[in-house]
C-alpha cells in the first residue's frame, strides 16, 4: 500500500455519481488498469487536465513566458504606459502608469 494514500482519500470529500456508456466505461477500465490506478483516479487526473484551478493555469503562463523568445522593444516607457491601460481596462489595475 502507497503511503501517502490515506492523506490523499482525506482530501476527497465529495462524492459524484457518473452514468457511462458501456464502450466508454471499457475504456476507462482498461486503461486504468493498464495504468494500475483506479477508475476514479482516472477520472479525477482527466478532470484536472480539461478544467485546470486558476493556479495550475497560472503556473503554465508563466512557465510560458519564461520560455519564450525575446521580443524586441524600441520604446519601453511607451510599451509600458500600453500594458499598464490594459491592465487597467481589464479590472487588473496592479501599475500606475507614472511607475
Amino acid at each position: 500500500m502507497h503511503a501517502n494514500i490515506g492523506v490523499v482519500v482525506s482530501l476527497l470529500t465529495h462524492r459524484t455519481q457518473l452514468l457511462l456508456d458501456d464502450d466508454l466505461h471499457q475504456r476507462l477500465r482498461e486503461s486504468a488498469a493498464r495504468r494500475g490506478i483506479s477508475m476514479g483516479a482516472l477520472i479525477r487526473e482527466a478532470i484536472e487536465e480539461k478544467l485546470p484551478s486558476t493556479s495550475d493555469k497560472r503556473s503554465r503562463a508563466f512557465a510560458k513566458l519564461l520560455t519564450a523568445k525575446p521580443m524586441p522593444v524600441e520604446d519601453w516607457p511607451a510599451m509600458k504606459r500600453q500594458l499598464v491601460e490594459d491592465m487597467n481596462a481589464d479590472g487588473i489595475g496592479l501599475l500606475d502608469p507614472g511607475a
